[in-house]
């Protein structure tokens, strides 16, 4: 056989294979990087002012970061935690300075996160936001939290890394789609993610516009944050008592294994960075339920709650950054009746905590 003939097999045969790798990466494509996808539909739906309902088993870092992409205008007001920071809205402030406001919590939020989603917004922008509400649970400093959904936004989190470090000078190079389309390093992780969600349909995600927030539903709304369905809305307090009862006595979420404060210097370079660069901002400890709260600080291996607190009140003082709530519920005086579980609070709370942020 010829050596032309040999050059022609092999440039045909290392076609098939690219064609083939592309097809694979375009239809999976798991960072929704080379088509449009039920996540960009959505993203659009709420940067166009609609409630989006119904909505379920789906990536939320993903989502938050196209809900990002797609916003019409600069937001001056951000605030970023887990669900238990993720039904603040701009209404509850009571101030007429604060404009532009979105939430960008994800639940579970890790440190991790809080500095992936600020380099969405900086990728988005162009800059960095001028207000940031951290909303900080005490489950952040725990190394053993089991926290690894920020991988979702693993690109974002090592981009802001780089800015934490002191070689500056590194940038990362913005990667073409086709370079995506025809990579082989993709198509393992798009492999990867193929075997984890096969049986879940992404492309045909149920989801629903509505016009109020009068239903009976999961709610998605154009600012960020989220309302649950009525039964978490306006619950049963007898079944919300015993429910915090129950969460306190069984291993609390992200709470277990807790040995030491960790990721201190992380955080703290963190939010040493966003104040160096102009950033306002703002600590939000979020409360527990009453009955949930004073069952965890009874027994010594939740002890961190309290000294979690402690440690951000004095770091706030120190670097006089403003701090709303507590995880203490009594500190506010906060009931039973003000909780739909054993760590989130009804709207309420959000009101009562927020109404004097600027003041």
């Amino acid at each position: 056989m010829s050596n032309k003939l040999w050059i022609v097999i092999a440039f045909f045969s290392s076609l098939i294979i690219f064609v083939i790798i592309g097809i694979f990466n375009y239809k999976v494509d798991s960072l929704e990087l080379l088509k449009e996808s039920f996540y960009d539909k959505v993203a659009k739906e709420l940067a166009n002012g609609k409630i989006i309902a119904g909505l379920s088993n789906y990536d939320e870092r993903i989502f938050r970061k196209k809900q990002i992409e797609y916003l019409k205008n600069n937001v001056e007001y951000i605030a970023i935690g887990s669900s238990r920071t993720m039904m603040l809205r701009k209404n509850m402030f009571l101030n007429d300075g604060i404009n532009n406001f979105q939430n960008y919590s994800v639940s579970g939020a890790s440190i991790e996160d809080y500095i992936a989603l600020i380099q969405v917004h900086k990728n988005k922008f162009g800059k960095l936001p001028k207000n940031i509400i951290l909303g900080l649970d005490a489950w952040i400093f725990n190394k053993n939290n089991e926290q690894t959904r920020y991988l979702s936004l693993n690109d974002e989190y090592l981009e802001f890394m780089k800015s934490l470090s002191s070689i500056k000078e590194i940038h990362q190079k913005n990667r073409s789609k086709v370079s995506y389309l025809l990579s082989l390093d993709y198509a393992k992780e798009n492999r990867i993610y193929y075997k984890k969600h096969k049986n879940k349909d992404l492309e045909n995600l149920k989801y629903y516009i509505v016009d109020t927030i009068n239903i009976d539903d999961a709610l998605r709304m154009p600012d960020g944050s989220i309302y649950y369905p009525y039964k978490e809305r306006f619950p049963n307090f007898d079944e919300v008592g015993k429910v915090a009862k129950s969460y306190a006595q069984g291993n609390v979420y992200s709470l277990e294994k807790y040995e030491k404060l960790s990721n201190l210097e992380l955080f703290e370079e963190l939010v040493k960075y966003l104040k160096n660069n102009g950033v306002n901002i703002y600590f939000y400890l979020p409360p527990y339920n009453p009955i949930t709260y004073d069952i965890l600080v009874s027994k010594d291996k939740y002890k961190f709650i309290e000294k979690s607190e402690d440690y951000l009140r004095n770091f706030a003082k120190q670097n006089d950054i403003k701090l709303v709530g507590s995880y203490n519920p009594h500190k506010y005086n906060l009931k039973n009746s003000d909780f739909f579980d054993g760590m989130h609070s009804l709207d309420i709370v959000y009101e009562i905590i927020f109404k004097d942020l600027l003041n």
